[in-house]
């Protein structure tokens, strides 16, 4: 299945692998070699849904997803996720 770039719109993106980082609580959690779907034109990255369900699982919620709204909905079971990797500013 093709998935257009959100980004760009332009590329597709392709199932490849990266560092997972979170905070959870007050730890910092890297999982790395996790699934992800990144842009071949612009390079933009996301996180596997099926993947982060798995994570969430194993971890549970945290403080801050706590806080969110409790309004849920359903995602596709497969392909890219919203929730891109993180990146700080130097």
């Amino acid at each position: 299945m093709m998935y257009t770039c959100p980004s760009c719109n332009l590329g597709s993106l392709k199932p490849t692998h990266s560092t997972y980082v979170r905070w959870w609580n007050a730890r910092l959690v890297t999982v790395p070699d996790f699934a992800a779907w990144c842009c071949d034109f612009c390079g933009y990255t996301r996180y596997d849904v099926a993947a982060l369900a798995q994570i969430n699982l194993l971890l549970g919620p945290d403080e801050e997803t706590l806080a969110q709204s409790s309004f849920s909905y359903r995602r596709k079971a497969e392909g890219p996720g919203e929730q891109g990797p993180h990146r700080w500013s130097s």
